[in-house]
């Protein structure tokens, strides 16, 4: 019985995964396209007990970047419920240690598996049948919001790496950033839209000074390219809408962007740092 569930669930992420927009082995995994009905499984680490307080205003910037998600993909004739559960809000999910974001490149990338163990599920395709079985969602991720400083990154799934392992996306977010700022909700859109198959547009291990240049001339309120505190001095430009699926729209130099070693980026996790809030 167990091997026929397996099968069934392996062909179940398969046949989600030949419904890309385009052929293009970064666009797979739980978080496919943005657009339907989608959910959220917030959960809440400390490596001690967490002030209800700081939690909800974190959860509070959760709802405005999903608020303004929706808003962005409107504009693209697009409809975006966003649905969720969340673990720790009230009763904070204890970790031994939670490993500070460096944008060093070697961040853990399997946060997802551990942290859904702690909050009590057997496997991360225990989650992925329950969310099938019991949201209708097209589309979900795991978001961890976590009690320290650091920078965030998502951990995004490949078709070329082990579907069964990585299917189940997600990103962690620190409470603040490395300077001690707090954590911005424009923040927590980017590291979503990078689930959905979004390219940083500054400059990154993966991602050169001259893309950004260029992104700061025909994108420059794009999420991907900076983040402020104010989220509507924000947009999702035409890339970033082509990427995530809200648009269908491709011109032929959106391929001139593609971060280089998209291997390393997608092994390390795609690595966020708060660029506009660092000047």
């Amino acid at each position: 019985m167990k091997y026929c569930l397996s099968v069934i669930l392996m062909f179940l992420l398969l046949t989600g995964v030949s419904y890309c927009q385009y052929s293009d082995k970064w666009r797979a995994g739980s978080a496919l396209t943005l657009n339907g009905r989608i959910y959220v499984l917030t959960v809440f680490i400390s490596e001690s007990e967490w002030d209800y307080n700081e939690k909800k205003a974190l959860y509070d910037r959760l709802y405005e970047a999903e608020g303004w998600l929706a808003e962005q993909a409107g504009h693209y004739g697009k409809t975006l419920v966003f649905e969720g559960g969340e673990y720790g809000l009230n009763s904070t999910v204890i970790m031994d240690h939670i490993a500070e974001g460096r944008a060093s490149g070697n961040e853990p990338v399997d946060l997802v598996s551990i942290v859904l163990r702690r909050v009590g599920y057997s496997s991360n395709a225990r989650f992925v049948e329950w969310v099938r079985g019991n949201t209708g969602c097209d589309n979900f991720l795991v978001l961890i919001f976590a009690d320290k400083a650091g920078t965030g990154y998502s951990m995004a799934c490949s078709s070329e790496m082990d579907m069964e392992k990585y299917f189940l996306e997600g990103c962690i977010l620190y409470k603040n950033y490395s300077n001690n700022r707090p954590l911005a909700a424009a923040s927590i859109a980017h590291e979503i839209l990078h689930l959905f198959g979004a390219w940083d547009l500054y400059a990154t291990f993966s991602q050169t000074k001259d893309r950004e240049e260029k992104a700061r001339q025909l994108f420059p309120n794009d999420v991907m390219l900076r983040v402020s505190y104010n989220i509507r001095e924000l947009n999702i430009g035409p890339l970033t809408a082509w990427l995530t699926g809200l648009s269908d729209r491709k011109e032929d130099w959106f391929e001139w962007f593609r971060p280089r070693s998209r291997d390393e980026q997608a092994v390390r996790g795609s690595l966020c740092l708060p660029c506009a809030l660092k000047k």
